[in-house]
């Protein structure tokens, strides 16, 4: 064969159940319909688990991160931590990592990368 009888390996990774959404119709401002998914799901949804977006690029996901930042600081009170983690390939490789690490106890991490990082983080 064409890899010279090179073994074929089995990698098992982690599994994480996964619920997909979709908007119902194109978003003139994908960004801005990201930014108020990922905070509705963070204030509304009293469920465990963390928020992971997929954008075009390295320019949407820094975007998509300042806006993220500046509005959890209008977050209520009472609102659990939200922990923002950029993932492209220009990230240094520390950086990247960050997106991997659990949050902490009481807060909801929200992964914005690119779609090539998804076999990566689902």
């Amino acid at each position: 064969g064409y890899f010279g009888g090179a073994p074929i390996l089995y990698v098992k990774g982690r599994q994480f159940p996964v619920d997909i959404m979709y908007t119902l119709e194109p978003q003139q401002d994908y960004i801005d319909a990201a930014v108020t998914t990922v905070l509705q799901i963070h204030i509304e949804k009293d469920v465990p688990g963390d928020v992971l977006v997929f954008l075009t690029g390295q320019q949407e996901i820094e975007d998509c991160q300042r806006i993220l930042e500046e509005k959890r600081s209008l977050l209520p009170a009472d609102a659990p931590g939200l922990v923002i983690c950029p993932l492209y390939a220009a990230l240094p490789a520390h950086q990247q990592l960050e997106a991997f690490k659990a949050a902490d106890r009481g807060c909801r991490k929200v992964v914005l990368a690119t779609n090539i990082a998804e076999t990566s983080v689902t």
